[in-house]
């Protein structure tokens, strides 16, 4: 509501607004007189004729002013330090210069803590948001990212119905299910893109050698500048690793300016033109994202030495306190992680409804044995068996793009303790 005021302030100052609030009141006060004459006896219809006209002439010369010339733009923003917005960032920005107007529409969800856990719940909502474009450039300028600027080669009608679609959308705040391959701001900003084409249409006439890859290559590369966001996107796209989505479920801000420039806007008759015309750097990159030194392969790795050296001393030493402690810490963490994926995978479904490799070390099976039969004389069996598909699981790592070395050392520490309880007390 405040975006929707401060648009229609900006309006008030410009001179087709003046213009048409001069014609109304005009209009106005002439009802009133003829309404006066009319109760007199004094009213005679045809001297109204030049005065309508005028007033026709005017008004139709408003409208033309209101409309102006406007542009459309996409707007692509480098990842951020967030791991929410490790991805990149991309907007609509519509600048109507006769009317003073200069808006950015963006398809944003809730952030901090509140959105990751609504993100891995499964139920994040964005909208489309109105943002002054002074206002929306300013946030990215505090965090040194750059911003790219890619203005559509719409023609006059085509822009003004973009316009229309995301003026309506912002107005109605209307909250959409937030999708990571569906319904994300590359998605969002396609679609509507294409819907105000009328009858024309948009031709991806080639794609970039990214889209070739299997999702599990293409996710990689897209997380390539952060580990930690290429450790959880690995972790949770289960399967999916191993298939191709759709181009148009690939897009991401980073890959968008390509697909756009390769792309046409085809008309009825055949006729093709680029859909962008110029491309221009709003704000430079100030503050590249530099990934923190404790990287998931360092952490994880420290805790397979860790494991050693504790499991070296429980068997020489007979120490048995920090031992037990880590078994606790491992155990819980296997079973909060196994549960968090079963969720993902199944329920929110990030990257899709799938299988996902990682439940078969990571899952809540060893906790719920532990409570039932950890007494029981023969329970050492159970750890037999883990053990085996542990080890298992590790040599399969080559079968599934999912399989990564870092999320092995985590399998490793795994199997390591679970030898040491294989032989009964």
């Amino acid at each position: 509501m405040r975006d929707l005021c401060q648009c229609l302030l900006d309006k008030a100052k410009t001179p087709s607004f003046l213009l048409y609030a001069l014609v109304v009141s005009i209009m106005t006060a002439q009802f009133v007189i003829t309404s006066l004459k009319f109760a007199k006896g004094t009213f005679r219809p045809m001297s109204l004729i030049p005065r309508r006209l005028v007033l026709l002439g005017a008004l139709s010369l408003c409208c033309f002013a209101a409309k102006g010339s406007t542009t459309a733009s996409v707007l692509v923003m480098s990842p951020g330090d967030e791991l929410y917005s490790q991805f990149g960032h991309v907007a609509l920005r519509i600048e109507v210069p006769e009317q003073h107007y200069d808006y950015c529409f963006s398809f944003e969800g809730t952030t901090g803590f509140a959105g990751m856990l609504e993100f891995f719940l499964g139920q994040t909502h964005a909208h489309i948001n109105a943002v002054p474009t002074e206002t929306f450039l300013g946030t990215y300028k505090q965090e040194g990212r750059q911003v790219m600027q890619y203005t559509l080669s719409l023609n006059a009608s085509q822009e003004q119905e973009l316009w229309r679609q995301l003026r309506d959308d912002s107005v109605r705040d209307e909250m959409r299910k937030f999708n990571l391959l569906q319904n994300n701001c590359s998605s969002v900003t396609i679609r509507a893109i294409e819907q105000a084409l009328g009858d024309e249409a948009l031709d991806f006439n080639g794609w970039p050698e990214q889209f070739h890859m299997v999702n599990g290559d293409g996710v990689r590369y897209l997380s390539r500048h952060s580990p930690w966001l290429e450790f959880w996107n690995m972790t949770f796209i289960g399967t999916e690793a191993d298939t191709r989505w759709p181009h148009e479920q690939q897009m991401s801000p980073e890959l968008m300016p390509e697909v756009l420039k390769m792309a046409s806007l085809v008309s009825s008759d055949g006729t093709r033109r680029p859909v962008v015309t110029g491309e221009k750097e709003l704000l430079p990159m100030v503050n590249k994202y530099r990934p923190s030194p404790c990287t998931p392969a360092r952490v994880f790795g420290f805790l397979l030495i860790f494991t050693i050296v504790i499991t070296i001393a429980q068997v020489k030493w007979k120490i048995n306190a920090a031992p037990q402690a880590l078994d606790v810490v491992l155990m819980t963490a296997v079973t909060t992680g196994g549960l968090l994926l079963m969720h993902t995978s199944f329920v929110s479904g990030l990257f899709g409804v799938h299988w996902n490799w990682y439940l078969i070390p990571f899952n809540p099976l060893p906790f719920i044995f532990w409570l039932l039969w950890h007494r029981h004389k023969t329970f050492n069996k159970i750890y037999w068996f883990y053990t085996i598909v542990l080890l298992l699981f590790i040599l399969a790592t080559p079968l599934s793009r999912q399989l990564d070395l870092t999320h092995q050392l985590i399998t490793a520490s795994l199997a390591i303790r679970s030898i040491t309880k294989i032989t009964p007390k």
